[in-house]
């Protein structure tokens, strides 16, 4: 099963299909968001006759078709880490400032951060020209399997973040849930940026044998028409970030920690990994 945010969110929205056609067709961004945005507020007007929807529900719903139009209209690109290189960053000190040069994906991308009791994931909006990152942030619990989206108060967090700059969570009521998955978005946004990091396709779900094979090794013909499959079935694209070189966390460890380090193009951000005691 495809269990990434994205896969959620079109299972669970009536209007997620027509959100992906207007965001694909449209040249205009803001035709897109405009008119989605008209297509969210018919199909709740048609709910709110039936069920309590609030204000901030509404405000929420806006915010997701936007951000799923966006993932849907740069190429559904989702990127994710491997369970060793994402437990290492669990046990890593948070990142204090992010650095001048972020080589992330141009446009919007879903990174997923995985955790103990579930993932939360983000989506992201990258202005490369601008250095500046749009990102909503999703809980772990986000559009349950076989919950009406009307059933439920979606927790969402908007926000921007230049860089470089300071990227360190405060400590206040208000981000108290949110401050472990802000600190580990972050860090994950810095390791995307790290040398060593390698990324591997891969499908979630995995593929049939066959299907497997042809991507690998078929003609352009046949790994397009594979991929379409795959796609119109529910599963996604990811691309899986690894580190070569961690060693197993067991037991008593030393925290990860980030430091800058001078260079001949001027500082860069280097990742500690964690290590045992």
């Amino acid at each position: 099963m495809n269990d990434l945010h994205s896969a959620r969110y079109q299972a669970s929205r009536p209007w997620a299909k027509r959100v992906a056609q207007l965001f694909s067709q449209l040249a205009s961004r803001e035709d897109a968001c405009a008119q989605a945005a008209q297509v969210v507020q018919r199909e709740l007007a048609q709910l709110a006759g039936v069920y309590t929807i609030n204000d901030t529900q509404r405000e929420t719903e806006f915010v997701l078709a936007e951000a799923y139009g966006l993932f849907v209209r740069d190429g559904r690109r989702a990127m994710a880490f491997a369970p060793d290189l994402a437990l290492a960053l669990q046990h890593t000190r948070p990142l204090a400032a992010l650095p001048a040069v972020l080589p992330l994906p141009a446009g919007a991308f879903l990174l997923s951060l995985p955790g103990e009791a579930g993932s939360a994931a983000a989506y992201v909006t990258h202005d490369a020209a601008a250095q500046r990152l749009d990102i909503l942030l999703l809980m772990p619990d986000f559009a349950p399997a076989g919950v009406p989206c009307y059933q439920r108060m979606e927790a969402a967090l908007t926000l921007g973040v230049a860089y470089p700059g300071s990227v360190q969570v405060p400590d206040s009521p208000a981000l108290a849930s949110w401050k472990p998955w802000l600190e580990r978005l972050f860090a994950g946004l810095a390791m995307l940026a790290q040398p060593q990091l390698t990324l591997a396709e891969q499908w979630q779900p995995a593929p049939s044998a066959a299907d497997a094979q042809l991507l690998h090794s078929g003609s352009a013909r046949d790994k397009q028409r594979v991929r379409a499959a795959l796609l119109k079935a529910g599963a996604q694209e990811v691309l899986l970030a690894q580190r070569a070189g961690l060693q197993p966390l067991d037991g008593e460890l030393k925290a990860g920690y980030w430091r800058t380090q001078a260079g001949k193009a001027g500082e860069r951000l280097v990742w500690v990994a964690p290590r045992p005691a």
